[in-house]
């Protein structure tokens, strides 16, 4: 059985594909709301699993960023003992820092060099299919293959 079978999942890709990562992305309103008891035993669950928990610090004022200490006073308890904060999360900041923060994160979650190109060829093969469906006479201003990533299920 799949390390995850105890998980929620929101979809299925349809490949089969095991999650590698879990993703958790820390701002103000991580542990707060609704959603808050929901997402601790998510985090149990992962760590039951032995799945890697990536953190995403978020440090934007504008998405709602905060100092790491405030984890410390809204993260349940047990997870606290547990040792998830043991590890550094990725400090996702703004302005022309941002992108780097992205690649850290994308780092950490396993993206290399190699994947990145094989993503690209995919978009590109998929925005020329598109294309290549679409009428022929008008050029293309490059929007196509943005487009065709929004569309491309991760």
């Amino acid at each position: 059985p799949s390390r995850l079978s105890s998980l929620p999942r929101s979809s299925d890709s349809g490949g089969g594909d095991e999650a590698t990562h879990m993703l958790l992305y820390l701002n103000r309103s991580t542990w707060a709301g609704d959603g808050a008891e929901a997402l601790a035993e998510q985090v149990r669950a992962a760590r039951r699993a032995k799945l890697p928990i990536v953190m995403a610090h978020e440090n934007d004022a504008v998405r709602n960023g905060c100092i790491f200490g405030h984890f410390f006073e809204v993260t349940p308890r047990d997870l606290i003992a547990d040792g998830l904060y043991h590890d550094l999360a990725v400090g996702c900041h703004s302005g022309p820092h941002r992108q780097v923060s992205l690649a850290l994160l994308a780092k950490a979650l396993g993206a290399t060099k190699q994947t990145a190109q094989s993503r690209v060829r995919r978009v590109t093969t998929l925005a020329l299919t598109l294309r290549g469906s679409s009428s022929m006479t008008e050029p293309s201003n490059g929007d196509d293959v943005g487009e065709a990533s929004a569309t491309q299920t991760v």
